[in-house]
């Protein structure tokens, strides 16, 4: 047993270098996602009287569905875990599905794992530095996160709940990254092992609400409620923690055992055979790039649809839920003439809008990884354009920013209308929501821009976009926030209807931003020379 894990102390080290810049501001973005919030609300329910308020208006059915149990009304730790604790765990678990996945399945695909194994490596020592990596990132999160919880000194918070609340992440980090490590054998793809991971996790998320609503038994199937149950600041238990890291030792004990078997590039679910002459479609750039992004953009079109039902769900109470809760509606855009439903349908806006922008960049940024594996090269060593190749990825872009919004907001509109006494028209949904078109137009030039001239440096869109949300529904609870930081992003120049009347000036502003950062990635996409690496 020992040849099989060989040097795998070597190949930590390499995997931590590549992973020095994304693994660490995945985590510098969680940290301060969990401990940013906390001095905030704090504040905001400083008094009894406050949380007591809040405990009411969140004791509604779907309110438990979407954040869990409350255990401690009074007690601001416990508030602020039931607030927060369940959100970061999702993005722990997205942080470690795209880690195992990018260092196992893709680097396969690549042929780097083909170079590492023809080295005197044991069988199975890169899945074994994956996993080990994998615990080191989650203990880092664990770690800062506790620490950077206590350090805030918050009433209500002490160090033994911090601690506990990071180490859940951590833990739950673990289990999503040996879960992926089994679908990155079971699956002949990458993109199939990202797709029945991020199934997975959806479904983990699903049980648990279902469990909260109905059999709390059933929340013990899911890692998720069985972590809730730890009872974060009150009852602090350690057991769900020692439970589901049992989970996770067991669950990549399985994913060595197959990786021990599984032939180099193979899986153990076959790939569906393909046509022996490829559609009319493929012949165009445009079919090939939407054959290539047509199930991502499905999936983030229904993902962003279920999202927008379910907070359309939550709208008939919505007023009672905000009437007397200072911290949400310290994050709305509140206005004397205007409902709070419609206040809180356009306070949502601005955070389903830059999520919209989401697989509009993916769509961009495929041609990048496509040119990074070498296959962009078989393309254009054929008689089609950098023009053409380009401007196919782009048009789906520009494509997809208008479908997805529109598709959400037909999912906010129907689930709202089914719930409400005086429904919500859906001009205001479809006006409220159209009116960030411009924003998101100048995130793809950027996007398309830095493609073609630093293709290096794609990494700013999601930066921009991380500060987007931070800034601009976050940033309302602090203090003497300077107005000129919303401006940095294209987002803070958008209109807040119905609070704030449409500029047509700074829109068109915005849209001709776009063409321009738009046509000049095509100009240097068309000039640089192909980059695999």
């Amino acid at each position: 047993m020992k040849g099989l894990f060989d040097h795998s102390g070597h190949l930590v080290r390499f995997i931590l270098r590549r992973e020095r810049v994304v693994s660490a501001l995945w985590i510098v973005l969680l940290v301060v996602f969990s401990v940013g919030l906390a001095p905030g609300l704090s504040g905001i329910l400083s008094t009894s009287e406050d949380r007591a308020a809040m405990v009411e208006t969140m004791d509604s059915p779907a309110m438990i569905a979407m954040m869990g149990p409350l255990y401690d009304g009074d007690s601001i730790g416990s508030l602020y875990a039931f607030l927060m604790h369940l959100w970061v765990m999702i993005g722990v678990g997205l942080m470690n599905i795209f880690l195992v996945t990018r260092h196992t399945r893709a680097d396969e695909e690549r042929g780097r794992t083909e170079v590492v194994r023809s080295l005197p490596v044991g069988r199975l020592a890169t899945l074994n530095a994956v996993m080990l990596t994998a615990a080191i990132v989650n203990a880092a999160l664990a770690l800062f996160t506790g620490l950077g919880m206590a350090a805030t000194g918050v009433e209500g918070m002490a160090f033994g709940g911090c601690m506990l609340y990071g180490v859940t992440l951590g833990v739950f980090g673990l289990f999503c990254a040996a879960m992926t490590a089994i679908f990155c054998q079971l699956c002949v793809s990458s993109r199939g092992a990202l797709g029945f991971s991020g199934v997975l996790l959806a479904s983990l998320y699903m049980i648990r609400a279902a469990g909260d609503m109905n059999a709390e038994m059933l929340s013990y199937f899911s890692p998720m409620g069985l972590l809730q149950r730890a009872q974060i600041f009150v009852g602090n238990h350690w057991w769900p923690v020692l439970i589901v890291l049992l989970e996770a030792i067991a669950l990549t004990a399985v994913a060595y055992a197959l990786n021990r078997t599984r032939d180099m590039d193979q899986g153990f679910i076959p790939a569906k055979p393909g046509r022996k002459e490829a559609k009319p479609s493929l012949l165009s750039s445009f079919g090939l790039s939407f054959r290539l992004l047509r199930n991502t953009l499905i999936g983030w079109t229904s993902g962003m649809f279920l999202m927008c039902v379910a907070y359309g769900s939550i709208m008939g109470d919505i007023e009672a839920f905000i009437e007397g809760n200072e911290f949400y509606r310290s994050l709305m855009i509140l206005s004397p003439d205007l409902p709070l439903a419609e206040s809180f349908a356009a306070t949502i806006n601005i955070m389903l809008s830059i999520c919209y922008v989401i697989p509009a960049l993916i769509a961009v940024f495929k041609l990048r990884a496509e040119e990074k594996d070498g296959r962009a090269e078989h393309i254009l060593a054929r008689a089609v354009s950098r023009t053409r190749c380009l401007a196919g990825y782009v048009a789906l872009a520009f494509a997809s920013s208008v479908v997805v919004p529109l598709v959400s907001v037909a999912g906010l509109y129907a689930a709202s209308m089914s719930v409400m006494d005086n429904p919500i028209s859906f001009g205001f949904f479809f006006k409220a929501t159209m009116v960030y078109l411009p924003a998101l137009w100048v995130m793809i030039g950027l996007a398309t821009l830095l493609v073609g001239l630093f293709p290096k440096a794609t990494v700013l869109c999601w930066a921009i976009m991380g500060y987007s949300i931070f800034i601009l529904f976050f940033g309302r609870i602090i203090d003497n926030m300077p107005s000129w930081l919303a401006k940095i992003t294209p987002f803070g120049h958008i209109p807040q209807l119905p609070v704030d009347e449409v500029n047509f000036f700074t829109l068109a502003v915005l849209t001709l931003i776009a063409a321009a950062l738009t046509a000049a990635g095509f100009i240097f996409y068309r000039k640089r020379d192909m980059m695999t690496v």
